[in-house]
């Protein structure tokens, strides 16, 4: 689902801006770490609450769809300044990293994902032979801990750059010689980095 969210929002994105623009949010596969994650919530709130009321499956995966992204654009600005998306202009936002009209979209997703969406990917996923799913699951775990290791190490020497500190240890070297500025910007095209918001 992370794949799909992040080809979902760059077709959306791309009718609406009217121009194509990297969604990504690792630094090399095409995946968003939001939608994976989300993914993941809504499987482990809502799914439990099948057979409950409609209502009540809706306000808890709006309510962990809210706290979710909310907790990730606080991290982002805090710890590296970066701004990946912003609701301030909308009513009911929280500190412009959510906003009621998302969390109700979040929890519409939920209510979908958990009734209609994940019985057959379930389904689908106990076709696959043990001896095939075991490895596999294992090899795409330790590539998404890798890429998600890259991105915090390019985004904190990215932010060390940006905020015009020296790059005195090797593996900022290393992100700044093959993930220099060009290539962040190009590969987050819609994040924005402000040094002065991290709290460091």
């Amino acid at each position: 689902m992370s794949f799909v969210g992040l080809v979902g929002e760059t077709i959306v994105s791309a009718f609406i801006d009217g121009q194509w623009e990297s969604r990504a949010g690792f630094i090399v596969g095409p995946f968003s770490p939001l939608y994976g994650l989300g993914t993941v919530l809504m499987t482990l709130v809502v799914n439990p609450l099948r057979g409950r009321a409609v209502p009540l499956q809706f306000l808890a995966a709006g309510i962990a769809g809210g706290v979710l992204e909310y907790f990730a654009g606080w991290f982002f600005e805090t710890q590296y300044g970066i701004v990946a998306w912003s609701y301030i202009d909308q009513p009911l936002n929280f500190h412009g990293h959510t906003c009621a009209a998302i969390m109700v979209l979040w929890g519409a997703i939920g209510v979908m994902w958990a009734l209609w969406l994940l019985p057959p990917v379930m389904r689908l996923i106990e076709r696959i032979p043990q001896n095939v799913r075991k490895p596999l699951t294992a090899v795409a775990f330790a590539f998404i801990v890798a890429d998600s290791a890259l991105t915090l190490a390019c985004f904190d020497s990215w932010f060390w750059r940006t905020a015009g500190y020296p790059i005195d240890n090797p593996l900022q070297q290393f992100c700044a010689t093959y993930f220099g500025d060009d290539v962040m910007a190009e590969r987050f095209g819609t994040m924005s980095m402000w040094p002065v918001l991290a709290s460091r």
